[in-house]
């Protein structure tokens, strides 16, 4: 088992590779020959691949192979791709994704799935190669030579074993090909395989029907292979026929019956025509805190081994220092490879992706033998592998003795030597690097829960050390002069913490673009998500709570919004249609808005199915916002078909929900004919908020500073009677509905005239709402307590805060003042 701090970096690595890869996907669909995104690409499962192969996770190991290798084919040649390529990518992520979510790490539950995919992926990636120009492949892998009967017949009696195989699939099995593959496959590992019956090329193409049959040169155990086979999916049935009882003439009649054009007898056995052998000398550095950051040389120099052979290589180690001053987690050591391969330069270049502080690659192909040239000096060859550097070579000869023995003596290349011969450049580059740590959100929280109680306990001290203050006014000043300066400390802590637990909303958009991608293919739209501000920062605890809401309204918007390119042509539109996800900031909350260009909101069909489920009063008049808030009643929908995206009315109400759970608010745009828009404004975080203190009567409220426009005294006359909308406030030019908290929570006020309180004037987006109070009190930052727990939802609460003295005071939700005013004014209208 792999150590448990490994694992959870490796797991936390992967995750974030995982999205990576993902995000690449989705644009490399779009670009399909963009280098630079095929090596993000790449780099991603390169990375997940080696930290899989040292955790010992053979499966993840293997599958990250197989699709770096159909990567690889893409970077390496202008070979064309199709539908068929992203989808083998994208089921490959997927199955990572569920085996490093479900904590299943050696893939135990997805086994089949990757045992039907691993060799679905390796015939692909040959596929690719042979439609190739460069190459012909045989797709079988190995060099299955097709020999005639009179060959077979004549290694017989050269003491050659047969062994016969016959296989049978089940009956309707897919990808036949695949199976054949895997079959293939197993056998090889037991012998050479030199007939197929029917052909290889008739097997390939899956022109038979169940049963087909194999002979391979060799001895194999029958009852292991038989075993080792009957392992593999689909298959039926497997006969093992050793050498003594292989009837050779029944065979020939078995392949005589196969059609004549299909026969390979006599045709030449497919070759496998690879680039030329180059090579090449590479000077390998990595960072001296390589190691601390996670990164394993010797991964880069198996990963050599793997493409090719190291032919010489050698450690630089003239900057160990001393054993007294080494450090154990620095390293010190570099190497110089020489190396025979097939890949080209780039090729070898990105094997290492950036992860060097400098590597080096000379080809040295054209110049090979200058290289290893036995007239060479010592003093050449030293360099020439990196041991010692020009320089000290010409101070050694300048002392006229023989190089390699004042090379010994100064320490140029022993492990001794304390200056450094080849000094690491990262070391005095002097570029500042921005270091990181992982931190656990729950530490965050906790810490911001702190600061919250910290908040409470720092009013309740303020408090109590000013209602036992004395007289004297200097004697305050310098309390309240104190008291200001632990304000500020604890406002810059708390928006420190706050600010480390923000992360971008990008992210989670990003990750939309595959659920939009694959409902548009199952619904047969064309659809394209555009994103914009990915880097407007929201809470970690938002973000998480925003994300299904988010992801319901845009299959909602795929779904019900768009139109199917027949119908888009038919209207005059362009046949993909847009999805526009954005985010920005907006006086102290976040905005998030999904909007689409389809066929709009039906009001009438909305007000029709509203009257058939008995939501709206007969007669009764509704206004466009009033139309569209009733897709968020529970059980609403116009859709008259269930499928497993929509019509089953679940939904809408559950985004509602979600969204006032965060003290949010949802308001719906739309155009019929052009498209809808849904818009979801949010608070920065769920924890801390600034904001008024304000008095009616014997309560206190708390009213966010980011909803208040101004104060004012109203003068008489400035309150009119609008008729058909209620109470007004003229202020300047402007009319301003008017009403007082005390109606709004039927409590007693000490003012009920508009006359004599105080007029805070509210805003929401552009509109305005005049509030009368009793009293002014402060600003304060106070600390959210949810409610609904503890008392019936009246509306107009957000929450509640405790006070310095231990009172509570209601935190007011803007958007339901505002509604409650308007349903207040309404049925005073109605009375009168």
């Amino acid at each position: 088992m792999p150590d448990e701090q490994f694992l959870d970096v490796f797991l936390e690595e992967s995750k974030e590779n995982l999205q990576e890869i993902e995000e690449g996907l989705l644009e490399l669909e779009k670009s399909p020959h963009d280098l630079e995104i095929i090596n993000v690409i790449f780099r991603a499962m390169h990375t997940i691949k080696g930290g899989a192969g040292l955790m010992g996770l053979e499966r993840i190991s293997s599958l990250t192979h197989q699709l770096e290798s159909i990567l690889e084919r893409l970077r390496s040649s202008t070979v064309q791709v199709d539908e068929q390529f992203f989808n083998h990518l994208f089921t490959g992520m997927d199955l990572l994704k569920q085996i490093f979510t479900s904590g299943d790490l050696e893939g135990e539950t997805v086994k089949e799935n990757i045992d039907t995919l691993i060799p679905a992926l390796e015939l692909y990636n040959l596929e690719m190669a042979a439609g190739s120009p460069q190459e012909e492949i045989n797709i079988f892998g190995e060099e299955i030579e097709e020999y005639n009967w009179e060959m077979i017949e004549n290694a017989l009696l050269g003491g050659e074993k047969i062994c016969q195989v016959d296989v049978s699939l089940l009956p309707g099995c897919v990808l036949k090909s695949v199976r054949v593959f895997m079959v293939v496959k197993e056998i090889e590992k037991h012998g050479k395989i030199v007939k197929a019956i029917p052909s290889l090329k008739i097997l390939e193409e899956e022109g038979f029907d169940r049963d087909f049959t194999l002979l391979l040169f060799g001895n194999p155990d029958p009852d292991k292979l038989k075993e080792m086979l009957e392992r593999i999916s689909e298959i039926e049935k497997v006969e093992i026929i050793p050498d003594e009882h292989c009837d050779l003439r029944k065979l020939l009649v078995k392949d005589s019956m196969q059609p004549a054009d299909n026969s390979m007898e006599g045709v030449e056995p497919l070759r496998r025509h690879g680039p030329k052998i180059k090579y090449y000398r590479i000077t390998c550095k990595f960072p001296p805190d390589a190691l601390e950051r996670g990164i394993d040389p010797l991964l880069f120099l198996y990963e050599l081994k793997e493409n090719g052979t190291v032919l010489e290589n050698y450690i630089n180690a003239a900057n160990l220092p001393e054993l007294t001053e080494l450090n154990p987690h620095l390293l010190y050591i570099f190497w110089t490879l020489f190396y025979e391969s097939k890949l080209e330069q780039i090729e070898l270049e990105n094997l290492f992706l950036g992860e060097t502080e400098e590597i080096v690659l000379e080809d040295i192909t054209a110049s090979t033998a200058l290289w290893f040239s036995d007239e060479k000096r010592l003093g050449e060859l030293l360099v020439d592998r990196g041991l010692v550097t020009a320089e000290d070579v010409e101070k050694a000869l300048q002392k006229q003795k023989r190089i390699g023995e004042l090379l010994v003596e100064e320490g140029k290349i022993s492990s001794r030597q304390v200056e450094k011969v080849v000094q690491t450049k990262a070391r005095f580059r002097g570029t500042e690097q921005l270091e990181t740590i992982r931190v656990d959100t729950n530490k965050l929280e906790n810490i911001m829960n702190n600061i919250a109680e910290l908040l409470i306990a720092q009013s309740h001290v303020k408090e109590t050390v000013f209602q036992h203050a004395g007289i004297e006014q200097s004697f305050n000043m310098e309390i309240h002069n104190s008291f200001e300066e632990v304000d500020k400390i604890i406002r810059r802590l708390q928006e420190e913490v706050m600010n480390a637990s923000m992360i971008p909303i990008g992210d989670t958009f990003v990750r939309f673009q595959r659920v939009v991608r694959d409902l548009a293919m199952d619904l047969g739209k064309e659809v394209e998500l555009i994103i914009s501000g990915k880097e407007t920062e929201l809470d970690k605890k938002v973000i998480e709570q925003i994300s299904d809401p988010l992801k319901h309204l845009i299959r909602n918007a795929v779904d019900h919004g768009l139109e199917k390119p027949a119908e888009r042509t038919a209207a005059g539109k362009k046949r993909r249609g847009t999805i526009h996800l954005n985010a920005f900031h907006q006086e102290g909350n976040i905005v998030i808005e999904i909007s689409d260009d389809g066929r709009g909101l039906n009001e009438k069909a909305i007000l029709s199915k509203a009257h058939e489920k008995n939501l709206l009063e007969k007669g009764k008049t509704l206004t466009k916002a009033e139309i569209h808030r009733l897709l968020f009643k529970p059980g609403f929908t116009t859709t008259r078909e269930i499928s497993d995206v929509s019509g089953r009315g679940v939904g809408l109400d559950v985004v509602l929900n979600n969204v006032e759970n965060l003290r949010g608010k949802i308001e719906v745009f739309s155009k019929e004919g052009q498209g809808t828009k849904f818009s979801i404004k949010l608070p920065l975080t769920l924890a801390i908020i600034d904001g008024i203190m304000l008095r009616v009567g014997e309560e206190r409220f708390i009213i966010p500073l980011t909803s208040i426009t101004e104060f004012i005294k109203a003068k008489p006359g400035q309150i009119l009677q609008a008729e058909g909308k209620g109470q007004m406030l003229h202020l300047r030019k402007e009319y301003i509905p008017f009403s007082s908290l005390y109606r709004l929570f039927d409590i007693e006020a000490d003012y009920y005239s508009p006359y004599e309180g105080i007029l805070i004037i509210l805003n929401e987006g552009n509109k305005k709402l005049a509030l009368l109070v009793d009293e002014i009190i402060d600003q304060e930052q106070v600390v959210i307590k949810s409610v609904k727990d503890f008392m019936e939802d009246r509306g107009g609460m957000a929450g509640a805060t405790i006070l310095g003295d231990g009172s509570v005071a209601f935190i007011l939700d803007v958007s339901s003042l505002f509604r409650m005013s308007r349903e207040i004014s309404s049925e005073q209208l109605l009375a009168n």
